[in-house]
C-alpha cells in the first residue's frame, strides 16, 4: 500500500541541527493522500493519513531516529471488500562515522482483511557514502515476509550529485537501479500466482531544484516492480500489483525556519493480476512540517 512520507525531512533535520548548533532537533509532519484509480476492475479510490517524526541527536556524532504511523482506506467496487490497513515504521540512521552512514529499520503492516498481505513484516537497511554537498551513493536492501510463505527480497543501488548555481541555489540529480525477487508456494491460491517470473528490474531518476525558500522535484522510473519497498523503507506496495512505471512531481515551500508545506502528485501504471487490466493510479499528497 502506498504511503507518501517525506523521508527527506531527516536530512533537513540534520541540516537544521548544524545551523542552530543545538544538541537535538525534532521534525513532525502529518500528511494526507488521496488516491484515484482508472480502469481498475476492483478499486475505485482511497485515502491515507500519516504522521511522521524525525529526532536528530548530536551526541558523539549525529544520530537520527524516525517513526511513522499511517492508516489507509481503499474503496472497492464491491463495497464488502473495502481495504483497511495500518502501517507502523521505525528506523535509526547513524552518521557518526561520516562520510559513511548506516541505517536499519522495521515496517509492520496490519489489516483485518483476509489476504496474504494483511500482515507483513519488512526489515530494511541502507549503507552508503556521503561527500557533503558534492555526491553520495549507497545500497538499500530489504526482506518482506508475508503470510502463507510469500516473501520478497529487494536490493537497490542508488546515488546522486549536486550542481551548484551559487552559494544558496542549485540542482540535485539522483538515480537508482532496483532488483526484486518474489518467492511464493507453487500451490498458492492467491492472485500473486499469476506472476510469470520471480525477478523484476527497474531504473529510476529524479532532479531537484532547491533554494533557501523552496524546492521543486520531478522524477520517474520504468521497468517492473512487485511488492516494492520504497522511500527508505517507509513506503510499501504490498498488494498483488505488477507496476511498470511511475512519474511524480513535488514542491516544498519554507514558510519560515520552522514551518514548511509540501505538495506531491504522482501517477503510476500497473497490471492488475486479478483482472489483467492496465490500471492508472493518481495520488495527491499534502504535508505540513514543523521543526522544533
Amino acid at each position: 500500500m502506498r504511503k507518501s512520507l517525506l523521508i527527506s525531512l531527516s536530512v533537513v533535520g540534520i541540516a537544521g541541527a548544524v545551523q542552530t548548533q543545538k544538541d537535538w532537533y525534532l521534525t513532525v509532519s502529518p500528511s494526507l493522500t488521496y488516491i484515484s484509480y482508472s480502469n481498475s476492475a476492483v478499486k475505485r479510490s482511497g485515502f491515507s493519513a500519516t504522521l511522521y517524526g524525525a529526532l536528530t541527536l548530536k551526541y558523539y556524532g549525529t544520530h537520527v531516529f524516525e517513526a511513522a504511523i499511517g492508516n489507509t482506506h481503499l474503496d472497492y467496487k464491491n463495497s464488502k471488500s473495502n481495504w483497511n490497513q495500518s502501517d507502523y515504521v521505525i528506523a535509526y540512521t547513524n552518521y557518526q562515522y561520516l562520510p559513511w552512514y548506516g541505517k536499519v529499520g522495521f515496517h509492520y503492516i496490519s489489516s483485518p482483511n483476509k489476504h496474504y498481505s494483511s500482515t507483513a513484516q519488512i526489515y530494511f537497511a541502507d549503507i552508503g557514502y556521503i561527500k557533503r554537498y558534492a555526491w553520495n551513493s549507497g545500497v538499500f536492501v530489504s526482506y518482506s515476509n508475508y503470510r502463507n510463505d510469500i516473501d520478497a527480497v529487494q536490493a537497490q543501488a542508488h546515488g546522486g550529485f549536486y550542481h551548484w548555481i551559487d552559494y544558496y541555489r542549485g540542482y540535485y540529480f539522483s538515480g537508482s537501479f532496483t532488483w526484486i525477487n518474489v518467492d511464493y508456494p507453487s500451490n498458492t491460491t492467491y492472485d500473486i500466482s499469476k506472476l510469470t517470473k520471480n525477478n523484476y528490474f527497474s531504473i529510476g531518476a529524479s532532479a531537484t531544484y532547491f533554494t533557501p525558500k523552496y524546492n521543486l522535484t520531478a522524477g520517474g522510473w520504468v521497468g517492473e516492480r512487485v511488492l516494492d519497498v520504497d522511500a527508505g523503507g517507509f513506503v510499501v506496495y504490498n498488494l498483488s500489483e505488477k507496476y511498470r512505471w511511475g512519474l511524480n512531481v513535488s514542491g516544498t515551500y519554507y514558510i519560515n525556519k520552522k514551518v514548511s508545506i509540501t505538495g506531491t502528485v504522482g501517477y503510476s501504471n500497473y497490471k492488475e493480476l486479478s483482472s489483467g487490466n492496465n490500471v492508472g493510479t493518481l495520488t495527491t499528497t499534502v504535508s505540513l512540517s514543523y521543526s522544533f
